[in-house]
């Protein structure tokens, strides 16, 4: 019998964000019949899954500490996890993701076994726009184990054309990248049976803040001053940004906060707003995609440059631009909604979660 995979990662699998990813790529093994054990906090019971779940690790203990440093120390703490799980069993490969992979990945090169690398995002030393701390405190993750991380790598899989492109500018061989788009469940996010009269309403999904344009996309929306239409900003709201942000909202501007009715809150949407600095792929792009909701966007947040029913932006930074295209799709709706339905047919014919697993396995067979 063949010796299994080992997947590690610090996801509960909540059935959201990289969490879900995690499961996927899960499932892609699981559905092949391979055996594969996932040492995480959360567990899946799958068929040829074995569990070494981690639900409470020390580092809970340290919650109390600023989130970036919390989740740093569980990302170190699953590393050495993983190293010490490679040590005492055989295995045929190892799938981690950045941050988590170092203590990993040199395991496993000692014992000669291919190193799958999941990166969320753009290479760390890209400079998109934002420069990085090099050296930040303990136990923030310094650029060095980032390219520590990237060098051990088989392959490094990445969301997305544009994240594909940032290795290759640092000098990483195109050859080590793949790309392996992300998907979205179809069956959850899709059109609204019977749209309801009602304001134009323009949605920004994702954490709000500089990275996300968000400040650009408020500056846009109060030059614009459109009649009964709402932007409703859907995500956490950082304290440390709050107070600017809420200055820049004019009265039409709704904050929703986190919220976990997001195929509801979707499906009343006409347009979906991301400005983003970079990306690896938004999965909210997706979802509004599925939903039949158009996309505005930056090409950094990932969706590939030929997708139908989306509307790129070529800097966000162009106000008048962006305030432009927001009013093209509400002075002409029955256009707007024809990009929907285009959106959704691009999303049913390439993103679902099955091509995911797909492009995910390939990527496993080609290392293996």
């Amino acid at each position: 019998m063949a010796d299994p995979w080992l997947y590690v990662t610090d996801a509960k699998f909540s059935g959201i964000g990289i969490d879900l990813v995690c499961e996927q790529q899960i499932r892609a093994f699981s559905e092949r019949g391979a055996r594969l054990d996932v040492l995480a906090r959360g567990k899946l019971d799958l068929p040829q899954v074995r569990n070494f779940r981690n639900r409470l690790p020390p580092t809970k203990l340290l919650s109390w500490l600023p989130a970036q440093k919390y989740y740093a120390l569980n990302k170190r703490y699953f590393s050495h996890l993983g190293k010490h799980r490679l040590q005492r069993a055989d295995y045929a490969g190892v799938v981690a993701w950045s941050r988590t992979a170092l203590r990993i990945f040199e395991q496993a090169e000692r014992q000669g076994l291919p190193r799958l690398l999941n990166v969320g995002n753009f290479h760390r030393d890209f400079d998109s726009g934002r420069p990085g701390i090099e050296h930040p405190a303990w136990p923030l993750i310094p650029h060095s184990r980032y390219r520590a991380e990237y060098e051990l790598a088989s392959l490094i899989l990445v969301a997305s054309d544009e994240a594909a492109h940032s290795f290759v500018s640092q000098g990483v061989p195109a050859e080590k990248i793949r790309t392996v788009y992300r998907g979205v469940d179809t069956s959850k996010y899709f059109p609204a049976p019977n749209r309801q009269p009602g304001p134009f309403i323009v949605a920004s999904c994702g954490l709000l803040g500089e990275r996300k344009g968000t400040y650009q996309l408020l500056r846009a929306w109060r030059r614009l001053a459109l009649p009964n239409a709402e932007l409703w900003l859907i995500g956490h709201l950082p304290a440390a940004e709050a107070r600017e942000i809420q200055a820049l909202a004019s009265g039409s501007v709704r904050f929703l906060g986190f919220r976990k009715d997001m195929p509801e809150l979707l499906r009343q949407a006409h347009l979906h707003v991301l400005l983003s600095r970079n990306e690896g792929l938004a999965k909210v792009l997706l979802e509004a995609a599925a939903s039949a909701v158009p996309n505005l966007c930056t090409r950094q947040a990932g969706l590939p440059p030929d997708v139908e029913g989306t509307l790129f932006v070529e800097n966000r930074d162009d106000e008048e631009a962006v305030a432009a295209a927001i009013e093209s799709c509400f002075r002409n709706p029955a256009g707007t909604a024809l990009l929907g339905v285009q959106a959704r047919r691009m999303v049913e014919q390439r993103f679902g979660w099955s091509a995911f697993r797909d492009r995910f396995r390939q990527a496993v067979a080609d290392v293996t």
